[in-house]
C-alpha cells in the first residue's frame, strides 16, 4: 500500500512538472527583436496582446484574427497607414492609438483608414482616426457619414 501511494505522488509530482500553468493572453511588444513590425506581431499566432510602443508605425496593417491592440497613448503612437479587418468571426480591440491615413510616407492613398470587412468586429477606445487628405472620403465604407445606408442590412442579428 505505501508503495502504491508512493507511486501516485511520484506521478502527480511529474505531471505538475510537466505541464505548465495556464497562461494569460501572450502579450507582444512592437518593435522588439523579434517583432520589429506591427505585421510580423500579428502574423505570430502567439500574439494575442499587441502592445505598441510610442512612436510612428509606417506600415498598413491586415488582421485576420482575434487580438488587442494598444499603444501608450493616441498622442504618442501612431500607425500611418490603414488598419484592414478581416474574417467573418474576427474579434479586434484597438486602444490608445491614432491611425493616420494621409501622412507622409504612406504607400497609396486610402479612402478608408479603418476597413472592416467580411463580417469582422472592430471596438477600440481612445481611438483617433486621420483621413483627410482626400475630401468628402469616408472614414467607413458603409455610408455611415454620407447616410448612404444602401450597403446596410436590414437583418437584425
Amino acid at each position: 500500500m505505501q508503495s502504491n501511494r508512493a507511486s501516485t505522488w511520484i506521478v502527480l509530482f511529474a505531471v505538475i512538472l510537466i505541464c505548465p500553468p495556464p497562461t494569460a493572453a501572450d502579450e507582444c511588444q512592437v518593435p522588439s527583436g523579434t517583432y520589429p513590425t506591427i505585421q510580423a506581431a500579428v502574423d505570430a499566432p502567439v500574439c494575442t496582446e499587441i502592445v505598441l510602443a510610442a512612436g510612428t508605425f509606417t506600415e498598413s496593417v491586415v488582421v485576420a484574427r482575434d487580438l488587442t491592440m494598444g499603444g501608450v497613448s493616441a498622442a504618442t503612437t501612431v500607425i500611418a497607414g490603414r488598419v484592414t479587418v478581416q474574417g467573418a468571426s474576427t474579434v479586434v480591440s484597438l486602444e490608445d492609438l491614432t491611425v493616420d491615413a494621409t501622412a507622409s510616407g504612406v504607400a497609396g492613398t486610402f479612402t478608408e483608414a479603418l476597413l472592416v470587412e467580411d463580417g469582422a468586429e472592430l471596438s477600440g477606445s481612445n481611438i483617433v482616426v486621420l483621413n483627410a487628405a482626400i475630401d468628402q472620403q469616408p472614414v467607413f465604407a458603409d455610408g455611415f457619414e454620407s447616410g448612404d445606408t444602401t450597403a446596410w442590412s436590414t437583418a437584425s442579428p
